[in-house]
Formats: structure tokens, C-alpha cells, sequence
């Protein structure tokens, strides 16, 4: 991503490696420059400080959505209940969440319940 970003920017980002310590360095993601990120993570996997604090910090960043709530994250670390598909893993209904794309260019990200 560096001197160039050959790339562009990008509306969702859609976060690597379950959001683990290894996804996503700082320069890539601040270079996408994202509007909406969604994270893949589990309870216990990914959903670290570190992957969260990069996209948090992402120039632009309006919205971060995860899968689940991440225990090493920390009410600090996690984005608002709103836009967590699954807030524990007892009794995890299997919730999702759902990219609607339009064709004039719009989008919404929405979870199952």
C-alpha cells in the first residue's frame, strides 16, 4: 500500500483472519480508507484489541460490525450491541449478518436478529 495505493478506496472492508492480531496491517486498511467494516470473529476467535483498534482508527470508518462479541476485546473493543450478531456464545442462536448491495450504489449491513 505503500508509496502507492494501486488499490483505491472501498466502501466495506471486510476484515481478514477472523480479525486475529495478523489481519489487516494499518497501512492496508487506513489506505481502503473504509466506510463499514465487518468482522468474522468468534467469541474466543479474533476479535482482537489489535485488529479492532486498527479498524477503529481507519480514516473514515463510519460503522464496525462483528459476528460476535469478543471476550478478549472487552466493552472497549467491541462495536455497540446494535451491530453484534451474537452477544455470547451459550446459547448462540446462529445469528448473522447480511451485505445488501443496490444498483445505485448504495448499501446496508443488517443482522439476522
Amino acid at each position: 500500500m505503500c508509496p502507492n495505493n494501486k488499490l483505491g478506496e472501498v466502501d466495506v472492508y471486510i476484515v481478514s483472519h477472523h480479525g486475529q492480531d495478523i489481519s489487516g496491517s494499518a497501512a492496508l486498511v487506513h489506505a481502503l480508507h473504509p466506510k463499514v467494516a465487518i468482522m468474522d470473529n468468534g467469541e474466543k476467535k479474533g476479535g482482537t484489541v489489535e485488529a479492532w483498534d486498527t479498524i477503529h482508527a481507519s480514516p473514515g470508518i463510519v460503522d464496525i460490525w462483528q459476528s460476535h462479541f469478543s471476550a478478549a476485546g472487552g466493552q472497549e473493543h467491541n462495536t455497540g450491541e446494535k451491530m453484534i450478531a451474537n452477544m455470547t456464545s451459550e446459547g448462540d442462536a446462529g445469528n448473522y449478518l447480511k451485505l445488501t448491495a443496490h444498483t445505485d450504489g448504495h448499501f446496508e449491513v443488517t443482522k439476522s436478529a
